[in-house]
């Protein structure tokens, strides 16, 4: 028979506790998680120790203040998706149309599941009260803006980031508007769409 002790000793085999920048990462997932699931008011030390299975120590190392793990988690889920997007627009296929390659890079098939979403226009809107947040954010979409700027102008336009800011507000919107109604649909269609009259 296994003793409780010996299961424990199994499990953490089995499953070691992250330690390090490790730690710190899997404190940030605790985080996303957290507001995807319940919203950035329920996001205390303790709940992102408790979900990350975690001592509560370990966030208090890591993390001086809610607004500080608010702000990293928003870093660490900007640096993920820049890095996604920087990929898919340089591994896209030679002689692929930019306008399409604009269209897909906003809404990839690759993209966050809902939850992934829902955390990512929480902390986004949280930035409205939270200055810390206000440079991410515009980090994160600056990224875009350059990309699909830079993809559009390719396609003919000759305004590319103002149309860039208004495909990538259009695609904000439709996606919300998804979320709200728990309704989900292909959005590339109407985007290339509207990229068209856009560059037209």
């Amino acid at each position: 028979m296994t003793t409780a002790s010996e299961g424990a000793t199994s499990q953490t085999a089995k499953n070691p506790r992250p330690r390090g920048p490790a730690r710190r990462e899997a404190l940030l997932d605790a985080v996303l998680q957290i507001v995807a699931e319940r919203g950035t008011d329920a996001v205390t030390h303790r709940r992102v120790a408790e979900v990350a299975e975690l001592p509560l120590a370990s966030t208090t190392y890591w993390f001086e203040s809610k607004e500080h793990l608010l702000t990293a988690a928003l870093e660490l889920a900007a640096e993920r998706d820049i890095a996604r997007l920087r990929e898919q627009v340089a591994d896209a296929p030679v002689g692929a149309a930019p306008l399409e390659l604009a269209v897909s890079a906003i809404v990839s098939p690759t993209d966050p599941i809902r939850s992934s979403l829902i955390t990512t226009y929480a902390l986004l809107l949280e930035a409205a009260r939270r200055p810390a947040l206000r440079d991410i954010a515009q980090r994160w979409t600056n990224a875009y803006l350059e990309a699909v700027g830079r993809l559009l102008e390719q396609a003919g336009s000759s305004r590319p980031r103002d149309d860039a800011e208004l495909l990538l507000a259009a695609a904000d919107g439709l996606v919300i508007e998804q979320l709200a109604s728990g309704r989900a649909a292909a959005l590339d269609a109407r985007l290339v769409r509207l990229g068209r009259a856009l560059v037209s």
